[in-house]
């Protein structure tokens, strides 16, 4: 950018001279306060070692595809317009990864709920496994986080919706064969014939419907942490390893919370400083 610079003429005599430097020393000072006002009200976005920016536009055909939350209602991404949303892939019979993340997508938006901006700020658990995710299974699932949050959702939709979605966000998944010996569905008791491998995202849209910045890899649940205890009697052998002892690239609330406050361009109550 071209930097426009405007040059005050002295008059002549002392009383012009003492013009031109009184408009010299002004125009400084008004350059000065403005600097600083901009450099203090602008929030940074988080490190690269947080997560990746991104800055595209999501098309109305992936922001309208037909979705179902936990009570059986239909709803789609377009009905959050004006919010930011952060959004997990998930799935309720994971026993590795998800229930780390849930537990700090819930506690990030526990978090955020006590902050006045928090009505423009929503949470979406979007399932990788519908054939197993119907709505009660969902519904059960956020039971287990009661008193649940207000402003997240646990949401499903037909194998093809699911698949159409996922693949616009570039999330990895597939259906694999089952451990042995197979464990039971937490919620129904059921033998589980099958898992799902998937990768682990967690997508920030600002509220004008464009995806703004990603988060990769399982999460890093830190002690006060909320996990239900079904969820944690329910990891596997690999999931309590995760928790126990997790990666050092793990995501964590306080970046979520940094990530929102970016996007937002409000300092989250209980967010770490940038």
């Amino acid at each position: 950018m071209r930097r426009l610079v405007h040059t005050v003429r002295p008059a002549a005599g002392g009383h012009g001279r003492r013009r031109w430097i009184a408009a010299i020393m002004a125009m400084a000072l008004a350059a000065l306060v403005t600097g600083c006002a901009s450099g203090s009200s602008k929030i940074p976005p988080p490190k690269q070692n947080v997560g990746t920016r991104t800055s595209g536009r999501i098309p109305a055909d992936i922001l309208k595809l037909p979705l179902t939350d936990q009570n059986g209602k239909p709803t789609d991404l377009a009905a959050f317009k004006g919010k930011v949303l952060v959004v997990s892939d998930t799935l309720t019979l994971c026993q590795e990864t998800c229930p780390l993340d849930t537990a700090n997508l819930v506690q990030t938006a526990r978090e955020v709920a006590k902050d006045h901006e928090s009505s423009k700020v929503e949470f979406l658990s979007i399932t990788v496994d519908p054939q197993r995710d119907t709505p009660a299974q969902l519904a059960a699932y956020r039971h287990l986080y009661t008193p649940a949050p207000a402003d997240w959702q646990a949401l499903t939709g037909t194998p093809a919706t699911i698949a159409k979605l996922w693949k616009y966000f570039g999330v990895w998944y597939k259906k694999v064969s089952q451990d042995t010996p197979p464990p039971k569905n937490w919620r129904t008791g059921q033998t589980l014939t099958y898992d799902i491998d998937h990768s682990d995202e967690i997508f920030f849209i600002d509220g004008r419907g464009s995806e703004r910045f990603v988060i990769n890899g399982t999460a890093h649940v830190a002690p006060g942490t909320v996990m239900p205890a079904t969820m944690h009697k329910f990891l596997s052998a690999a999931g309590l390893g995760n928790l126990k002892h997790p990666d050092v690239t793990a995501w964590t609330v306080p970046q979520a919370l940094q990530t929102l406050s970016w996007l937002l361009q409000h300092k989250l109550a209980t967010s770490p400083s940038a």
